[in-house]
């Protein structure tokens, strides 16, 4: 059990991704729906791949009969397209007819950064036995590599934990590909199958590990899936107080491991439930299941999940982070609140949507918050804006800003320091501010001063490239006439104390209640 642990907890990438507290799930209200997809054959094995549902139906298909033996049946992997939301369109195409020739062929796990398809195959020989659930019959699993090449697939090598004597199949690859879950009877594990899991680092696989007692049981798990690095799905027929056959599970990940499975009520039933997979914009899943009132033996169903959002919204001073009460807040989609006695805003918001938030207060650098619902589970999201109490006359240092030695082009890295005063002036419309540069003592008062000019002209007209009225700030070059130390002409000073004098500034010049007068 120390060995799982120390394994689990070294798993950097598929945890690193993890994001705990945020769980759409719980905030949803999950509803289960037929689909058109099914035959009155068996159905399984939903997997999400690029823009379609494939799945596996058992079937033999015309276009086959001339090289198959007359009435033998496979389980073949076909597609359906679904749109942004994960909701089937019309339509069904037969996959990898050419490179699952003769074998059975599904689930499939599909990792979009390194374009590989996993896909479960066996050596499928008995027409009598209708179902692909490994541990049913004697029917060895491996799972076969594909990697994407344009429309088509070709083979990517042998998956190294395939194994002639014994099972390994149902795979769930991570979103970078670098964590893989599966299904094994391996002989040693705890229960009939269990999961397992391996790291790839420079394209090799780790030991395969099984994931312990804390998810595996002595019954049967199987069929796992990888959420956003966020969440397990597995089924498993082992964990009491299921009800019934195997029920679908998950279970949140951290940087601590597997969370306690959960069991997905909502969706489960007396009968078999498994297979869950879930759209990236987490508002559809499909899952396989044989409860009643279906066409086959196995069926895919829909998941829908339906869910609110709702914002909380705290301004605080940023100086002694106390809330600050009646608080203006403008809205880009129109909206306009102020904040209550505990300096909070409180609103409803729209799925998919991309919001702002910008303070409005006198006295203070107001600013803005953004972000959008389409990342984000159901439920509250919260927000904090900072706002700091200012004057008219006050001077900010702006960090990080720097030229080549006797120049004035903007850098890459200085253009991002800029980005920030851009941001300060959308923030506070009213505003006007000087941008001045200044120089350390070396070299002559006039060079210094024209070298400052031309600094600050160019971060100014950078500024005003990004949107903002050229008549709401001003560029000053002050040379070496405003150094901040004793570090004037012929006085012995480090180089640290030199950079200190080479610096940018904004001063504010208006708050929208004053003259602004050009210097």
């Amino acid at each position: 059990m120390k060995r799982t642990l120390i394994f689990i907890l070294g798993l950097l990438p598929l945890f690193a991704l993890a994001q705990p507290g945020q769980n759409f799930i719980e905030n949803s209200t999950i509803s289960v729906e037929k689909t058109g997809i099914n035959t009155p054959a068996s159905d399984f094995g939903p997997a999400f791949v690029r823009g379609e549902l494939w799945y596996s139906t058992y079937t033999l298909q015309p276009t086959q009969r001339q090289r198959k033996k007359k009435g033998v049946e496979y389980y073949e992997l076909f597609a359906s397209p679904v749109d942004g939301q994960g909701e089937l369109q019309s339509g069904k195409s037969l996959q990898l007819d050419d490179q699952r020739a003769g074998y059975n062929a599904g689930p499939v796990s599909f990792c979009q950064s390194t374009r590989e398809l996993f896909v479960t195959v066996n050596n499928y020989e008995d027409p009598l036995v209708e179902n692909i659930v490994f541990q049913e019959a004697n029917l060895p699993l491996r799972i076969l590599i594909l990697q994407e090449a344009g429309a088509a697939w070709t083979p990517a090598g042998e998956f190294p934990f395939n194994n002639q004597t014994y099972s390994v199949g149902h795979p769930a690859v991570s979103v970078t590909g670098d964590t893989i879950i599966f299904t094994s009877d391996k002989p040693g594990g705890i229960g009939g199958t269990d999961l397992y899991m391996a790291v790839r680092k420079n394209g090799k696989w780790s030991d395969m590990k099984n994931l312990g007692a804390g998810i595996n049981t002595k019954g049967d798990e199987m069929f796992p899936y990888l959420h956003k690095g966020k969440y397990l799905f597995f089924a498993s027929d082992g964990i009491p107080g299921g009800q019934g056959g195997l029920d679908i599970y998950y279970c949140e990940l951290t940087a601590g491991g597997f969370g306690t499975p959960v069991n997905l009520e909502q969706v489960n039933s007396p009968a078999d439930d498994f297979g869950l997979v879930v759209h990236s914009g987490e508002e559809i899943g499909y899952f396989t299941s044989q409860r009643e009132g279906g066409m086959g033996s196995d069926d895919i169903y829909k998941v829908r999940f339906e869910g609110n959002y709702d914002l909380e919204l705290l301004v605080i001073d940023k100086a002694t982070q106390a809330p600050i009460p009646n608080v203006k807040v403008d809205f880009n989609d129109g909206k306009t609140l102020f904040t209550d006695s505990e300096g909070v805003i409180r609103r409803d918001l729209e799925k998919s949507t991309a919001y702002t938030a910008t303070t409005d207060m006198e006295e203070y650098m107001n600013e803005s918050v953004a972000f959008n619902t389409g990342e984000y589970p159901y439920g509250t999201i919260k927000k904090t804006i900072s706002i700091e109490k200012v004057e008219v006359g006050q001077k900010f240092v702006m960090e990080n800003i720097y030229y080549d030695f006797d120049k004035w082009d903007i850098l890459p890295e200085s253009a991002v320091e800029l980005d920030k005063l851009v941001k300060i002036m959308k923030d506070n419309p009213k505003w006007k501010v000087e941008l001045g540069s200044h120089t350390d003592s070396r070299g002559t008062f006039e060079y210094n001063d024209w070298l400052s000019q031309k600094r600050s002209d160019s971060a100014v007209g950078y500024i005003i490239s990004k949107g903002i009225d050229q008549e709401r700030i001003i560029a000053k070059g002050y040379g070496e006439r405003q150094l901040v130390n004793e570090c004037a002409d012929d006085v012995p000073c480090s180089e640290e104390k030199h950079r200190q004098n080479r610096r940018t500034e904004f001063t504010i010049l208006d708050m929208g209640s004053t003259n602004f007068v050009k210097n």
